[in-house]
């Protein structure tokens, strides 16, 4: 299945909102936070739940007349779900990579050191470094899911609502886990093949369940 450049840029244009918000807000956090960021931030955190949310939200928005139009254009299913999938790439790394940028080139420790005189830098520049690969995973956990709740919802059958249960429960199980300071290696490894499976698991749900997507004109 080739790439429908048209097709790809109506979608990352559908999602230019939460990036045009989302974008100052994280580099801007990033640039000037005065505590070394780790990946249990909670502010980050947050950011990277809620600007998921944004994007599911985007172009998951089925009762809206542009998602009808978009539908009846003549585009297969696993075309719009393929296309919808790369458009969140495009959106998040829109977003995530300048953030990332800041941390790694180092504009943050340059920052942190030369104007807040911060005693942390720039000694915790290398341990930064690995944060914002974190975050990514963070992302590649939500969004799967977050498109899985609004592509169910779409769903002729009852029990549609589940799939946000399925969401909030998740969102519960990571922010439990954040909480606690140092976690062992095995435990560690666990979690990495419980979020490939849920990653797997909700991509696959997702583009079954597209196909029979009904849509709301």
């Amino acid at each position: 299945m080739r790439i429908r450049m048209p097709l790809l840029v109506i979608l990352f244009r559908q999602t230019l909102p939460v990036t045009l918000i989302g974008l100052p807000i994280g580099c801007l956090y990033v640039l000037f936070a005065r505590e070394p960021l780790s990946w249990q931030n909670p502010w980050m955190a947050l950011f990277v739940l809620v600007h998921s949310i944004g994007i599911a939200a985007c172009l998951g928005w089925f009762k809206s007349p542009s998602f009808a139009f978009l539908y009846t254009r003549g585009y297969s299913r696993d075309e719009l779900w393929i296309h919808k999938m790369l458009g969140t790439v495009l959106s998040v790394l829109a977003v995530w990579l300048p953030i990332a940028l800041i941390i790694w080139l180092p504009i943050r420790s340059v920052v942190q050191d030369k104007l807040f005189i911060s005693p942390y830098f720039p000694i915790m520049m290398m341990r930064e470094a690995s944060v914002p690969w974190f975050w990514l995973a963070g992302y590649a956990v939500l969004l799967p899911l977050f498109h899985y709740v609004w592509i169910r919802r779409t769903q002729p059958t009852r029990g549609a609502n589940g799939s946000v249960l399925l969401a909030i429960g998740v969102v519960i199980a990571i922010a439990t886990l954040m909480s606690f300071r140092w976690h062992p290696f095995w435990f560690r490894t666990l979690l990495c093949i419980l979020s490939t499976i849920v990653i797997v698991t909700t991509l696959v749900a997702g583009c079954i369940l597209h196909r029979r997507l009904e849509v709301h004109q």
